[in-house]
Parts: structure tokens; sequence; C-alpha cells
């Protein structure tokens, strides 16, 4: 290991230090952070019973679709897992059939397949409650939208199988497997998955723009226009970006096309979508009356300049194992630092209003949203934040890359932040679209079970299985070399398997949370209000209209 990156990371610690103090300085000296929207005697409380739309309507599918990906990724991810004990699944011979490239390919793409419909189908949601009306035809386009996801979906997990069993040789770049992480799916499923996301953005347009022609006029609160302008090109963003997967081909050179797939992985998932989740999560704790239109805008601003200040450059703790100048190593690692701050600083002040509901006994109606968004603010702290500072810190990089302190970071962060999230928001959009009587004391208990397992079958995973397993491969690339850490002989030591037979019973934790949200959300779907449009555009009024 050479002298600076022991420098590097001496000094990426000191910056972690300073710019956290100077972040507080900040928020504190210029006032930053959202107020509340209500008089702490008599708290105002949203109404989640009002009528409803044929496409807000449509969108229960999207979730229920949500629920059935989200389980069959984690079970690609307890197959994977297991893999790494023996050559097979209690003696069965699956790998045959779902060898490991395969269920890791399908692990990874069915996490942003459905964390994105989550994304797509709360964002479609919210149309009709900003114009204040349904749009015309909109549950069609909400229906094309939704078959047209399930084609890539499955055309693509399809496509990825025949070409890593050796059967789709031919188009193995169009329709097949590209090979590259993150990135497997064809270059056709890649076009297709973007013009889906376009449909998404025309969808929004149809709503979002007429809100924002409103700005200025009588009667409008331009801080909410605002807040939609915002949200809109946050959104238009996330397909935007994808836009790097294009520039691989299959002649690129691996420095060139690994330079592009971190775009995907750090600046696509970890910038784009964290600002989505960012104004997003403002955007509700307005729609929720927990927070001031002005003030939660002066807060975004703040946040997100730190966010992609921080986040650009942070991206460059990649390049360096790419073939570039080493400088990125130090670089990234002291931005990549204060990525975590943003979504703290506004998922606790969210939580410090909603405690404001309950310390006034007042009967907040989502309770299963903030209670996955609380979630998602300690993950985002200790997953995305300290376990990521920790294998970005240069001295540590050096050894661990890819070692398995690299799966502990990614599931923290993925899982605790970006599913927690979307599971958060997908919760929020039920609420509004069910029956009141769908939501009992009952299906409340479950969705709080599910949540405390899901934690535990994380938290367990991660700092039970995944971190010690880590740290012993971690010092066997100190002290024999990172090539000697990297063998498969490394998972034959006793102490290597008894933690990963050990991760099963988290795993089953963790499943058995998914088990118990897919009943609630089953239960609710089954419990839809019916569509009504005229009735909507009448209780409804324009969400930017001054009350």
């Amino acid at each position: 290991m050479p002298a600076s990156a022991m420098t590097w990371t001496a000094i990426s610690v000191a910056l972690l230090v300073l710019g956290l103090g100077a972040v507080i300085w900040f928020q504190r000296r210029y006032d930053l952070d959202t107020k509340l929207s209500f008089d702490l005697e008599h708290p105002q409380l949203p109404d989640p019973d009002k009528p409803i739309t044929t496409s807000q309507r449509k969108t229960g599918k999207y979730f229920l679709l949500i629920m059935l990906l989200f389980g069959a990724q984690i079970l690609c991810g307890e197959l994977l897992a297991h893999y790494y004990i023996e050559d097979g699944f209690f003696g069965l011979p699956i790998q045959n059939l779902l060898p490991f490239n395969v269920a890791k390919s399908w692990h990874l793409q069915l996490a942003i397949f459905w964390i994105a419909t989550a994304w797509l189908g709360a964002a479609a949601y919210m149309v009709p409650r900003l114009l204040g009306r349904e749009p015309r035809r909109q549950g069609r386009l909400i229906d094309v939208l939704f078959y047209s996801l399930i084609f890539v979906v499955v055309g693509s997990l399809i496509g990825e199988w025949l070409s890593m069993m050796g059967k789709g040789n031919k188009g193995w770049w169009l329709w097949g497997a590209t090979g590259w992480e993150y990135l497997e799916l064809g270059k056709v499923w890649q076009f297709l998955f973007i013009a889906a996301m376009g449909l998404w953005v025309f969808i929004l347009l149809r709503g979002f723009l007429p809100a924002m022609r409103r700005a200025g006029t009588p009667g409008i609160n331009t801080d909410r226009t605002r807040l939609t302008t915002m949200l809109l090109i946050s959104a238009v963003a996330i397909p935007g970006f994808y836009l790097a997967s294009l520039f691989i081909l299959p002649n690129s050179h691996v420095t060139y096309a690994d330079y592009w797939r971190w775009w995907i992985v750090h600046l696509w998932v970890e910038g784009i979508f964290e600002c989505f989740a960012v104004i997003l999560i403002g955007w509700l704790m307005v729609d929720l009356k927990l927070a001031t239109s002005r003030s939660t805008i002066r807060a975004l601003y703040f946040q997100l300049i730190l966010l992609m200040g921080t986040g650009v450059v942070g991206i460059g703790h990649h390049y360096f194992w790419i073939g570039d100048n080493s400088i990125w190593i130090p670089l990234g690692a002291c931005f990549s630092a204060l990525e975590v701050v943003p979504l703290c600083l506004l998922v606790w002040e969210a939580w410090t209003h909603y405690r404001a509901y309950r310390e006034n006994g007042a009967q907040f109606p989502y309770k299963g949203t903030f209670m996955f968004l609380a979630s998602m603010g300690v993950w985002n702290a200790v997953g995305a934040g300290a376990t990521g500072f920790l294998i970005n810190a240069p001295a540590i990089n050096y050894f661990e890359h890819g070692t398995q302190w690299t799966p502990a970071h990614a599931h923290a962060a993925m899982a605790g932040v970006y599913a927690f999230f979307s599971i958060a928001i997908m919760l929020y959009a039920l609420r509004n679209i069910s029956r009141r009587q769908a939501w009992s004391e009952k299906t409340e208990a479950w969705i709080r079970r599910s949540c405390w397992a899901l934690n535990i079958g994380l938290a367990g995973m991660v700092f039970v299985s995944l971190m010690p397993l880590g740290f012993i491969q971690l010092a066997d690339a100190v002290a024999n070399g990172y090539w000697h850490a990297r063998m498969t002989s490394f998972y034959d030591s006793t102490l290597a398997k008894v933690l990963l037979w050990g991760r099963m019973t988290w795993d089953l934790i963790f499943t058995a949370g998914v088990v118990m949200l897919l009943g609630v959300v089953i239960h609710v779907v089954r419990n839809l209000k019916p569509a009504q449009d005229h009735e909507m555009a009448e209780s409804h009024q324009q969400w930017d209209k001054v009350e």
C-alpha cells in the first residue's frame, strides 16, 4: 500500500468531521430546516378517504407487482448466499438450471425494477392530486405503462438466462446479457426500459405542466409550484441519466465501458435516485400537512447542493479501479463521506413533525409510511453513510475492494434506504386509494411486524454475517495479498462456513417481513375505492391552491 493511501485516509476522516460541523453550522445559522405547518395545540390531519380517479385506482396493480418482484429478488439473493456454502441447494442440482451468475444478475436487476416501479406508481398517483382532476385517458396510459414494464422485466430476465446458459449467443448483445454488473440487460431491453420511463415522464407532464403554468396567478401558492417543478426535474433526470448506459458498446475498451457503468451504479442509483427521494419526501411532508412549503423549499435547496456537490466528485472513488489517476481515490473518499447528510436531515425533520402529532394524541393515518421513512433515515446514516465510508477510505479500499464488506454496504444502502423508501411511498399511495375499513388495527399491526422483521433481518444479515466475514477476508488480504482473499478456498474455512450458515436465520426473518407485507398489499388491493372522477374533482382542490 502506498503512503499516500494512509495520508488521504487521515485527511478524509478529518474532512468528514469538519464537513459535518460546517453543515450543522450553516443549517442552524441560516435556519435551513422545515417549519411546522400547524399549531401544536391544533394539529391538522390529512384526509386519505377522499374520492379517487380511474388512473389512481389503476395504480393499485403496480404495488402488487412490486411485492411479487421484491419476493423474487430476495429468493435469488438467498440462493446466492447458499451457493457460497455448497454447489447446489441442499443436495438438489439447482445450479444446472439457475447458476450463480444468472441468480446474481436477476437479484440486481429485480431490485432496480421493483424500486423503479414503486416510484413510477406513486408518482403516477400524484398527477390527479396535483391537477385537481383526472387528465383525459390517463387510465389508459397507466395500463400501457404497466404492461410495458412487465414485458421489459420478463423479457430481459429470460434474455439474460438464455445468454448465460449459452442458448442465445447470436443476439446476446441485443437480447441477452451484456455482462456488465447492474447493466446486464441487452441493448433492446435498455431502449425499451428508457421508453417506458419516457412514457412515465409524459404521464407526469400531463399534470405537472398545467400545475406549473398556474404560477403567479391569484390564489396559487408559489412555493408549492416550485416544489412541483423540482419534483418534475428530478423525475426527468431518472431516464435522462440512464442514457449513459447506451454509451457502452460491444467493442468498448474496459476502462471506457466501466467509466460509464459507474455512472449508472453511483451517479444514477446513488445520486439521481437520492435527489428524487429527497424532493419526494419534501413533497410528502407538505402534502401530509407536516411542514410549510416555503421552509421545505429552502431546506431542499440546501440539501440538494450538499447531495450533488458531494456525490458528483464522490463517484471518483471508483475511478482508480478502471485505470484512472490515483488522485480519484482520495477525492472520492473525502466527498462521498458527506453524501449521507442531506437525507438524514430531512427524515429527522419529518420524524420531529410526526412526533408533534403523536404527542397531541392525533391519529395520524400514515403510520406505516412513517415507520419505513424512519427506518430509511437510520439505514441511510448507517448503511449508505457509515459502511460506505468504511470501505471508501483509501487504506481500506486498497485491500477491500470487492470483498464481503462491499455487499454489506450494498445491502445496507440499497435495501435499507431505497427499498424502505419505496415501501413507504407505496403504503402512502395505497392508503389513499383504498377504503378506510381496509386499514384496521390488525392491518396496522401486520405492517409494524413487517417493518421490524425487515429491519432485524437486514441488520443481522449485514452486521452478524457479512461484516464479520468481510473483516476476516480483509485480514487475509493484508496478510497474504488481495488475490489470496479472493480465492474460493477462503470460503472453505470453518469460521467462514459458520458465518455463512448463520446468515440463514436472518434471511428467513427478512423473508417473513416480505411475506407479511405481501399479505397486507393483497388485502388492501382487494379493497380499493371505486373510481369517481367527477367527485374527486369536486372534493379535491388544486394541490397548489392557497388554503
